[in-house]
């Protein structure tokens, strides 16, 4: 039987007869919504006025509840007639002290769908399976009216269906990892990292299937920008399963190429100004490199460190005005620095430079350099900036 109307709750909320639509990114108030999606939600019973007036003013913060609560009805009811002359009444109805959605109306409900798919995968195996899986994974369009995501009685089921979907998702990628479907994993990992862009378990998924379709440079890139990512918000590198797969990117081999000049156009650097930023492993690799280097020809290396402090210089600053000062702080080590030097991002505030054939009062002049061109530059950020280094001895590669 088909539906009357198609009812979309996960990320925007909207109701369609066919022909026309509503969704919440009209203007109207949060409190029309809410009461239209609180009685969409419980659509299988009456709500009682006081009920409503419960979840609209918790706080009894309104002389006339009942009253009030019927104006708010009648501009739910004149939103809803944007599907239809008289459709407000027709979706609504009231009696004995409680309104309801009319669900003689047939109705076709995303989340009900979702339920249904997630229901029929726990009752089958194989293909069969991974099909209602891969449903239930792109029926979920966004967080549970996310818009009103704040309000107490959706948080709690928006967190619910969030987990149920991850869990699908996680599921439906072993699957589809087993059977070798690597473009629909990838697929499949692209839109959960795009609705939840924390969860590392598929952005393994997404450089394994990377990798098994040759998109080596692709892998190459997701990396970079997950480890930007991950530090950008938590200050935490990649954990050591995605960092191993990295690693497997690099050593991939390719195809035999003969033509040395070819090979050597791989190599160049893209024309750029400024110092060489690196990821915190390769910074690894280059002080190694010039451990050994300064043992062999007894040139002087030095490392800085640069630290963001809050203004009294005892905690971090927060997260907002951490990632301004960190970005700021980026491009002017960038254009302060030689072409040749090289620096990394530490940690979530902190920046390690390397400065090679310098003394150690000329790397405290580099690192001071700094300081002050940030401070010019940005001279109304409330931190502050700690430097200091320390040498790279040839002793080292022994230990």
């Amino acid at each position: 039987m088909k539906s009357n109307y198609e009812i979309t709750m996960f990320g925007e909320f909207m109701i369609s007869n066919g022909k026309e639509i509503i969704t919440d990114q009209a203007n109207r108030s949060k409190k029309v919504w809410t009461l239209l999606e609180y009685l969409i939600v419980h659509r299988e019973r009456s709500v009682t006025q006081k009920e409503l007036v419960d979840l609209l003013w918790p706080g009894n913060d309104t002389k006339d509840p009942i009253n009030t609560l019927k104006v708010l009805m009648h501009r739910v009811r004149s939103l809803l007639d944007e599907l239809g002359k008289d459709s407000g009444k027709k979706l609504i109805y009231y009696k004995s002290g409680a309104y309801g959605w009319n669900d003689e109306l047939k109705c076709s409900v995303d989340t009900e769908q979702f339920e249904s798919a997630l229901k029929n995968a726990e009752n089958t195996e194989g293909a069969k399976k991974l099909e209602y899986l891969l449903h239930a994974v792109k029926l979920y369009a966004g967080d549970f009216l996310q818009k009103n995501g704040s309000d107490p009685w959706i948080m709690q089921l928006s967190s619910q269906y969030r987990n149920k979907f991850l869990q699908a998702a996680s599921e439906a990628c072993q699957m589809l990892l087993e059977n070798g479907e690597n473009e629909e994993l990838i697929n499949v990992c692209k839109h959960v990292s795009k609705l939840c862009p924390y969860e590392e378990e598929f952005y393994i998924y997404l450089l394994k299937a990377l990798v098994k379709t040759q998109q080596v440079d692709k892998a190459q890139e997701e990396y970079h920008r997950i480890s930007e990512l991950f530090f950008r918000e938590f200050g935490i590198t990649p954990s050591e399963e995605l960092t191993a797969i990295y690693k497997e990117v690099v050593e991939t081999s390719h195809m035999p190429e003969m033509n040395l000049e070819i090979i050597k156009g791989k190599l160049i650097e893209e024309p750029t100004a400024g110092s060489f930023y690196c990821e915190f492993e390769f910074f690894k690799t280059i002080y190694r490199l010039e451990a050994r280097s300064a043992a062999r020809t007894g040139q002087s290396v030095y490392i800085g460190l640069m630290t963001v402090m809050n203004a009294e210089g005892d905690d971090l600053p927060n997260q907002k005005t951490m990632n301004r000062v960190m970005d700021a702080l980026y491009d002017t080590i960038r254009r302060t620095l030689r072409r040749g030097d090289i620096y990394t991002r530490y940690s979530l505030n902190q920046y390690l430079i390397m400065l090679p054939t310098t003394t150690y009062e000329t790397s405290n002049m580099v690192m001071e350099r700094i300081k002050k061109t940030y401070r010019r530059e940005f001279p109304n950020t409330p931190v502050t900036v700690r430097c200091s280094t320390t040498p790279v001895t040839p002793d080292e590669l022994m230990q």
